[in-house]
């Protein structure tokens, strides 16, 4: 029949030899079985070099070496089971609405427009969680604060519950419960409970006629400062023993008191007259000779008029006391004392200002201005009952505060931070604010700065004095910023070198990661997951680009370019010479190799982009080059007569090649038919 152009007409079907080939009378094909139930059913590996066109394909495994987006873009592609793999330097795009997607984040989102202009995002069920897996409200970020760990918690109710510090410019609304720390603005409604402290009253109220709205202390005339307090009124019928305390008692006319004691100090406008004609208080005497005995008068002091000098009595002898003099001096004639040489067990007060060069508390020679010293503790007291405590050091006598340092205890005036129990180091001049740690050694090793909160509570954070390192929650740090526990940083950080990282890194971004990150992600062992990659679509095709030179998906990369799965009977390659292997871990050098079934659920083209037939051989070989040049025909499957009688799941149209008979042979649904030349 060669070189005879004929046309066969098989009205019931054509079976060639046994069971090689099959065309059933209803036009279905079977290669490789007797019982064909599509257009083409095919048994076994199908080899297509060429194009393929198919309209729709129904696809176990297929491995695509190269996919023309124009054209399988709209047409469709339906993958039921299976993995999907892109890779290389092109253009990847996937569509659809990902409902089969796996892989992907099980919470469900839903964009949803109520007539606003835009659309909202909102979770279709469950709760939100930010920096946690486990949230436990409706909206939760960090951990659960009901179970005593650090958080915020929102829940659909509109609560919320949370460990940290809680800033807003207005709350509006009904407030119950504890407030701690300080309230700055006003307050509008009715608050129930006791406060702790408060800066000022709205409403001033008046106590004993003095105005208190909370910014200061109620003073008090004649209770507590000097002031007369209006008594008005009598007190009659008083009985028993009354105990009354008077600190100020102004007696206007005659007041007849018998048996009073005196426990304080008592003071008189006039004189206080004894038995005796010169005993008067206060004493005054003419000259030293009219003294009383100082041993009857211990403790009385006297004025002499004849010496211009005060005297008190003490173990039985007058003893003067020192007079400043206008021109400076302490005492008078030659009793000219160095106040700095003055030794005093008790306290020394003074109402006029003591001029000296250096002052001795301790030492008769002193070392500077003013220096205190004692073999055991020694301190300096500065104390205030209401106000302010300060020690002032500068450059200026006035108090404009522009080039001087203030060491002070008490609220500064306009600084937000301070409070009446506040400790405040100031240095309003406009130079450094230094620390200096074994100055008189800089090479000292020895010696770093701590802080504590509490006396016997741990370090909070250490700063070496030799290198400069900080450690927070450790006081021996190896590194310049050493820290142990959780750090958080709300601003930008910049590196300038590398970041290791000890341990498991868990890296939760919330927003958007902008910028560009030069240089390789590399794990050196184990697997690098993404659960989910968007990609540029400013490229060719509106696609994303992946550029990788080796990718491994569930397994490591070995000498594929793209490997998907570890299992050998899953496994999916493709080498760096194009070679595809599907379920399998060798291609036997094909370009496409498959371990497997291929099923194309409409039309096969060999040959041809635009197959005229669901299943089209015409073009097939055409053109082809090299060791296929000029093959343009097909092969059926070659069987000997005892295989095809061990042949099972025979349709009609299956069709063979019989080696017995060395004729095409096709199944007719329940005999074989051979095909012959006449």
């Amino acid at each position: 029949m060669a070189n005879i152009k004929k046309n066969f007409n098989f009205r019931n079907g054509v079976q060639v030899d046994d069971d090689n080939l099959l065309v059933t009378a209803t036009g279905l094909v079977g290669i490789g079985t007797t019982v064909p139930t599509e257009a083409l059913d095919v048994r076994g590996n199908v080899k297509i070099i060429g194009d393929a066109t198919i309209t729709n394909a129904t696809v176990g495994i297929l491995t695509l070496t190269e996919v023309v987006p124009t054209q399988i873009i709209g047409a469709g592609v339906s993958i039921k089971s299976g993995i999907v793999t892109a890779q290389g330097a092109g253009i990847v795009t996937f569509y659809g609405d990902a409902r089969f997607l796996q892989g992907m984040p099980t919470s469900q989102w839903q964009d949803v427009d109520v007539g606003l202009g835009y659309t909202s995002i909102f979770n279709t069920g469950g709760n939100v969680g930010i920096a946690t897996t486990d949230p436990r409200t409706s909206m939760q970020v960090g951990n659960n604060v009901d179970a005593g760990q650090r958080g915020v918690g929102i829940s659909s109710a509109g609560n919320i519950n949370a460990s940290g510090i809680i800033s807003a410019t207005t709350f509006n609304g009904a407030l119950t419960g504890n407030v701690t720390g300080n309230v700055t603005g006003n307050v509008t409604g009715n608050l129930t409970g006791v406060a702790a402290s408060t800066t000022q009253l709205q409403n001033a109220r008046n106590i004993g006629g003095v105005s208190f709205d909370g910014t200061s202390d109620i003073n008090l005339p004649g209770v507590n400062i000097a002031g007369n307090q209006n008594t008005s009124g009598t007190a009659s019928n008083l009985s028993g023993t009354p105990s009354i305390n008077i600190t100020d008692l102004d007696v206007n006319g005659h007041a007849n008191l018998d048996n009073v004691s005196v426990a304080g100090v008592t003071t008189f406008a006039g004189i206080i007259e004894g038995i005796a004609g010169q005993n008067k208080i206060p004493f005054l005497y003419s000259s030293m000779t009219d003294l009383p005995s100082a041993g009857s008068y211990h403790g009385a002091v006297a004025h002499v008029h004849a010496t211009g000098s005060l005297y008190y009595a003490h173990a039985g002898n007058w003893w003067e006391l020192v007079n400043k003099e206008s021109d400076g001096r302490v005492g008078t004639g030659t009793e000219v004392y160095n106040v700095a040489s003055i030794n005093s067990s008790g306290i020394i007060t003074a109402a006029t200002e003591l001029n000296t060069p250096l002052i001795g508390v301790g030492t008769d020679a002193p070392a500077n201005a003013i220096q205190v010293r004692k073999t055991g503790n020694a301190e300096i007291q500065v104390t205030s009952d209401t106000g302010i405590a300060a020690l002032t050091i500068g450059r200026e006598a006035g108090t404009s505060n522009t080039n001087n340092a203030e060491f002070r205890f008490g609220r500064v005036p306009g600084a937000t931070y301070s409070s009446d129990q506040s400790l405040d180091i100031i240095n309003y001049g406009i130079g450094n604010f230094n620390y200096h740690l074994s100055a008189a050694n800089a090479g000292n090793i020895d010696g770093d700065f701590h802080w504590h909160k509490g006396i016997n509570n741990s370090r909070l954070m250490t700063l070496t004095g030799i290198g400069g390192s900080l450690g927070i929650g450790i006081t021996t740090p190896s590194s310049s910023l050493h820290v142990i526990g959780q750090a958080t940083i709300s601003g930008n950080v910049v590196l300038g070198g590398d970041l290791d990282v000890t341990g498991n890194a868990a890296l939760n971004v919330i927003g958007q990661v902008t910028g560009h990150l030069t240089g390789n992600v590399n794990a050196t062992t184990g697997v690098s997951t993404f659960k989910r990659l968007d990609l540029d679509t400013t490229s060719y095709y509106e696609f994303g680009e992946l550029s990788a030179s080796a990718v491994g998906i569930g397994t490591t990369m070995g000498t594929y370019q793209l490997a998907v799965n570890d299992d050998a009977d899953k496994k999916f390659f493709i080498t760096d010479s194009g070679n595809v292997g599907i379920r399998t871990d060798d291609n036997f050098g094909s370009e496409l190799y498959v371990s497997g079934d291929v099923v194309l659920r409409e039309a096969l083209g060999v040959g041809t982009t635009q197959p005229n037939s669901v299943v089209d051989f015409s073009s097939a070989g055409q053109g082809l080059v090299g060791v296929k040049a000029n093959r343009m025909f097909m092969v059926p499957p070659k069987v000997t007569n005892a295989q095809r009688g061990n042949l099972t799941g025979l349709v009609s149209g299956a069709m063979i090649y019989n080696t017995n008979l060395n004729k095409l042979q096709v199944y007719n649904g329940s005999a074989w038919e051979t095909i012959t030349s006449s």
